[in-house]
């Protein structure tokens, strides 16, 4: 494994970055307080787009990790879902250990414990991951269960995720509700090339090294041009740049070597590709 080779503790991509892991530049420092921000109302709406692989979701997890313990989270993944699955899949997670039958009684059950919450001083944030791939009758069906003015309680908050087409997929006629409960519109971007590099350096800080002295000094701006700016297509660059050096003895990696890696294995190649220099010393 590439970490022996190169002195590391672990590997410095994780595939979930939690707390102090997770990088934190200009633009994700923004767009964290934005959510923040969006969330001050109970049945607030907030919908985070961007390119997959631009670290949404693990964006969006630190930032209401910080929201305080006073929020409690319902993450539902990235399923299709029908209309009638919500209900029960919300009352699930709430702790609603025996469901009554029928759907007005579950209705009833869900509205009184998101006011038992509230009595609690606990807030709900509704987190869809994929909302297009959840499809528009089961955001409606959550957004027609969480609104304040659907029961005795001040309702749950809403966070959508999605793609560049989310905004598109908010007009469906069927969201007309939810798109009047929407707060803040936010939209993560591809990292800039000073951010990827910091971005690196992070992750390989925490696995006990420097990237920079695993890589040369062109490698970072490579990386950048190779990927778009989006850390997971960088990540993977990278690290099929560590298993390759490891496995021929390089104890450095030139950008020339990420060039060769990036062309082979993800078919990605930038116009003017760096020309090589002198081959990194082997290891005996």
């Amino acid at each position: 494994m590439y970490e022996q080779h190169f002195g590391l503790k672990k590997r410095p991509f994780q595939a979930k970055a939690t707390g102090a892991a997770v990088f934190v530049g200009p633009q994700t420092a923004n767009t964290m307080a934005g959510l923040k921000k969006g969330l001050t109302s109970q049945d607030a709406v907030v919908t985070v787009s961007g390119p997959a692989g631009s670290g949404k979701t693990t964006l969006v997890a630190r930032a209401l990790a910080g929201l305080s313990d006073s929020h409690k989270t319902v993450r539902i993944g990235r399923i299709q879902l029908e209309g009638t699955d919500a209900l029960e899949f919300l009352l699930d997670e709430l702790g609603v250990a025996e469901p009554p039958r029928g759907t007005i009684r579950q209705f009833q059950a869900l509205r009184a414990r998101l006011s038992q919450l509230e009595s609690e001083g606990t807030r709900v944030v509704v987190l869809i991951e994929d909302a297009m791939r959840s499809g528009a009758e089961a955001v409606s069906e959550i957004e027609a269960l969480t609104a304040a003015d659907a029961g005795d309680s001040g309702g749950a908050a809403m966070v959508l995720m999605g793609d560049d087409r989310l905004a598109a997929f908010c007009k469906d006629p069927q969201l007309a509700r939810l798109e009047q409960r929407i707060r803040q519109r936010l939209q993560v971007s591809p990292l800039s090339a000073p951010e990827l590099r910091g971005y690196l350096m992070h992750c390989f800080r925490l696995a006990g090294s420097d990237f920079e002295f695993v890589f040369d000094d062109r490698s970072a701006k490579l990386i950048h041009e190779l990927s778009g700016g989006i850390p997971r297509i960088a990540n993977n660059i990278a690290e099929a740049a560590l298993s390759s050096a490891a496995a021929t003895g390089s104890q450095k990696i030139s950008a020339a070597q990420v060039a060769d890696v990036a062309k082979d294995e993800f078919g990605l190649e930038v116009a003017e590709p760096p020309v090589a220099s002198e081959p990194g010393p082997v290891v005996e």
